[in-house]
């Protein structure tokens, strides 16, 4: 189960079989991602439907193991993220970060200004939108 919370009208929870049901699909994510494979929904549309308040300004993408969690800034999100929740007509594998994996289009580096290259979170389990950036958890750069 996804939880989608925080500066948003209609906070929920979506099952990755309940993403397919979605408009816009992304029926191969290796058009737009190029090495990866999958079929995804849009971030963007994933939060519009949850009515996201212009208050929002960060996300914070957490592990449903609870051991990671990283707070980004939210535009970089709406441009480039896209959730990848199946494998043909299967559930994404765990081996692939499944069951539901955010993954960012164009170049992502560890660090970088706009969005840090970590927010492409595996076993992604929760999004919480907020108005100040929170505290990552497990996120540590070497």
């Amino acid at each position: 189960m996804l939880i989608i919370e925080g500066e948003l009208d209609e906070p929920r929870s979506i099952d990755p079989t309940e993403l397919r049901r979605l408009p816009a699909q992304i029926d191969d994510v290796s058009k737009v991602v190029p090495g990866r494979d999958g079929s995804a929904v849009w971030l963007r549309d994933v939060l519009a439907q949850s009515g996201l308040r212009p208050s929002g300004r960060f996300a914070t993408l957490a592990s449903g193991d609870g051991k990671f969690a990283i707070s980004v800034p939210l535009q970089p999100l709406l441009e480039r993220a896209m959730l990848v929740y199946r494998k043909g007509d299967a559930p994404l594998p765990l081996s692939k970060g499944g069951p539901v994996r955010l993954l960012l289009t164009g170049k992502v580096e560890c660090e970088a200004p706009d969005i840090d290259a970590c927010a492409m979170v595996k076993g992604l389990a929760r999004i919480r939108v907020t108005v100040e950036r929170e505290p990552d958890v497990g996120h540590v750069h070497h």
